[in-house]
């Protein structure tokens, strides 16, 4: 299993924008290419704090979906509403 972990910070102002795309889009996405499991994650506090977690069978399944043209519009209107990101993928055994 492949566990890919993205924890990003929204700009001030932005985090309902974010919050609907992570939660109308992304999740959509990451369930339609074939993720076991997805989990979009808010803000507890006041912080603009955001992170998805998907658990995936095959790497080979992950990188079709992050080269996929639907998730790279996703990125490309995230990409003005974000002021950090990390992206890590592990691996589960």
């Amino acid at each position: 299993m492949f566990v890919r972990v993205v924890t990003f910070k929204s700009k001030e102002g932005k985090e309902e924008r974010v919050r609907k795309l992570g939660r109308e889009t992304l999740v959509p996405i990451n369930k339609e290419a074939g993720s076991v499991h997805v989990y979009f994650l808010e803000p507890h506090a006041d912080n603009n704090s955001f992170g998805v977690v998907s658990v995936w069978k095959e790497q080979e399944t992950l990188e079709t979906m992050k080269n996929s043209e639907r998730y790279r519009a996703l990125i490309q209107e995230l990409a003005p509403l974000v002021e950090s990101l990390i992206d890590t993928v592990y691996v589960s055994g």
